[in-house]
């Protein structure tokens, strides 16, 4: 099933969809950055906001109850573009949701926010260490031209890719992600915004209630949703790309991914609305996406079946029994690399990869399918987490700045499965550190 979801997707992304031309006037955008402890890169990345000298765009900076020097650090930024929300305990450190929806509640009072139509007033959710391409406002302003959006996402890529192998390996999901599944799913009205990278319009988040982001582990995957539910489009613009942080630790990457997953089952609350609300069009593709942690722990199980089948064969091989058909494992082994193979190729028409040779190129995808089992490993230990009734998590650090690379069935088909399936649930970043069934409350020291 994942691997004809993955040429369906693979398909319908390589159908031209032309940009929209008409730019709409009277836009006007707040970055909100939601931070927690991140004067490693808040710094850098407050300064690339405002390197632009218009006068259209505000950043607000939501500091969720840090200890070290993050609120420091932004107010020694000197720009009147620059707003700090300081957010303390005990109403800090519930959530990125609940971040987001004290900057929203915030901006009710800013003026220059609350004396516009909400309709032109655009909402921008950047992490801490997130780097929008410098023309990324103005390519998606063009998107906001028909009233009926209500998000655009643009791509995500992973500016520490060069110099590590894990983060390489997270660079090449993401740009599947967003090159087969984003742009296929635009085709059956079903993008999903992300937590970096994510322009929303004020009026469709306020058309969600006075909270428009919950309480879930993946807010942005449950954002998206809920808007196109209540009859807002979402649009993927591939002409820009938000560059962020790769993990560059396994254990801290399982945590990450881990957390996207709990999140992922969270949304299944959803799937009731979806089946009575969802357009005809999406329901088919909105429905396999919530399902997707369903699948992927199933073909867990189905490839932990073929390794120990295939090491009880090869004991008996061994002991002298018969030796095993090498067509069964050349099947396998097809059905696992050929879509590796076809996402290693788009990926090498999104990253000139100087330098790198075609077996290079066939290594990366091999990697690729080892990487990808990472989501069975994620998957379990969220299932361990939510049966144990956990739910908060610690953020990722980030490295600083300085230190990073700068770039602007047979059972083995459940891994590639797993692959394909697996990219689809790239939805969200690290800026969060729990999730609370309470809103605890409203920030209230503010400057800027």
């Amino acid at each position: 099933m994942g691997f004809l979801y993955l040429v369906t997707m693979l398909l319908l992304s390589r159908t031209h969809q032309p940009p929209p031309q008409a730019v709409p006037a009277g836009l006007f955008y707040v970055f909100v950055m939601p931070c927690l402890n991140e004067e490693a890169v808040i710094g850098a990345s407050l300064r690339r906001l405002l390197a632009t000298a218009r006068d259209d765009i505000r950043v607000l900076v939501v500091d969720d109850g840090s200890d070290d020097a993050t609120s420091s650090i932004v107010r020694g930024v000197d720009d009147e573009r620059r707003w700090l929300l300081r957010r303390d305990l005990p109403n800090a450190r519930s959530g990125k949701g609940a971040a987001l929806n004290a900057a929203i509640a915030h901006l009710r009072v800013r003026d220059e926010v609350a004396t516009r139509d909400p309709n032109n007033v655009i909402v921008v959710v950047v992490d801490a260490d997130g780097r929008l391409d410098s023309h990324a406002v103005d390519v998606v302003a063009s998107y906001f031209s028909d009233p009926r959006t209500a998000g655009v996402q643009t791509g995500v890529r992973i500016n520490n890719r060069r110099g590590n192998l894990l983060a390489r390996m997270q660079d090449m999901e993401f740009v599947i992600y967003t090159d087969i599944f984003q742009r296929g799913r635009a085709h059956v009205d079903n993008v999903g915004l992300g937590g970096n990278g994510q322009f929303v319009r004020l009026s469709a988040l306020r058309s969600l209630g006075d909270e428009p982001w919950t309480h879930s582990l993946t807010e942005d995957l449950d954002l998206g949703v809920r808007l196109l539910l209540a009859g807002w489009r979402n649009r993927f613009c591939p002409q820009a790309d938000v560059h962020q942080q790769g993990v560059v630790r396994l254990r801290r990457l399982l945590r990450q991914r881990s957390r996207w997953f709990q999140g992922h089952l969270q949304s299944w609350r959803l799937i009731p609305r979806v089946i009575r609300e969802a357009r005809i069009r999406s329901l088919p593709d909105m429905l396999f996406h919530l399902s997707s942690p369903l699948l992927i722990l199933l073909a867990s199980l189905l490839t932990l079946a073929f390794g120990f089948s295939t090491a009880a064969v090869l004991a008996d091989w061994f002991a002298g029994g018969p030796s095993p058909d090498p067509s069964l494992f050349a099947g396998a082994y097809l059905m696992a690399a050929v879509p590796a193979l076809i996402c290693a190729l788009v990926y090498r028409r999104q990253e000139p990869l100087s330098g790198v040779g075609v077996l290079r190129l066939i290594g990366y995808g091999h990697l690729y399918i080892l990487y990808s089992l990472v989501w069975f490993v994620a998957g379990w230990w969220a299932i361990a987490r939510m049966l144990s009734g956990r739910n908060s998590w610690h953020k990722t650090a980030r490295s600083p700045e300085e230190s990073l690379a700068a770039p602007a069935l047979t059972p083995a088909l459940a891994a590639a499965s797993a692959a394909a399936v697996a990219a689809t649930m790239v939805t969200s970043e690290d800026v969060g550190v729990a999730a609370s069934p309470e809103h605890a409350g409203e920030p209230v020291p503010v400057d800027g």
